[in-house]
């Protein structure tokens, strides 16, 4: 059980994330979609069985995210050349315009953090980040 001195700062500091979360969520934009469009961000076009493969769901779940992607035009599937039954899902200027202003609140965050830490505690903030992300990850 955590100390009453962890959890009184802990719990404001997990609502501004969550409220941070929840700016892009208000998009319609659930946390798995937007994994999908940071993945084709980041490596470009992919396949739904190459997405699936990646998130380790089944294809048809990728399908059931990539539908509201699509409608709101953050995506589009093109037809591969060499098997014209597959498709690529291909990231568009308005899904990149998407990831602009949830990189943009992430900033803001980064920020806060920069203005408020000394430097060595940023050092120290991010190795426990990432020693509970992967102690995290390990539980999973």
């Amino acid at each position: 059980m955590p100390t009453k001195d962890l959890e009184d700062s802990y719990v404001p500091f997990q609502c501004m994330i969550l409220a941070y979360s929840n700016r892009f969520s208000v998009e319609g934009v659930s946390t798995a979609q937007y994994y999908i469009l940071d993945t084709l961000n980041k490596q470009g076009p992919k396949t739904t069985k190459e997405l699936a493969e990646m998130k380790g769901i089944s294809q048809s779940g990728i399908s059931k995210l990539t539908k509201r992607l699509l409608e709101k035009k953050y995506i589009n599937q093109e037809r591969q050349l060499n098997d014209r039954r597959s498709y690529n899902i291909v990231l568009t200027s308005e899904g990149k315009a998407f990831l602009n202003r949830v990189e943009d609140f992430g900033n803001e965050i980064m920020n806060l953090m920069e203005e408020a830490l000394t430097e060595d505690e940023v050092q120290s903030f991010s190795l426990m980040c990432k020693k509970i992300t992967s102690l995290y990850a390990e539980k999973l």
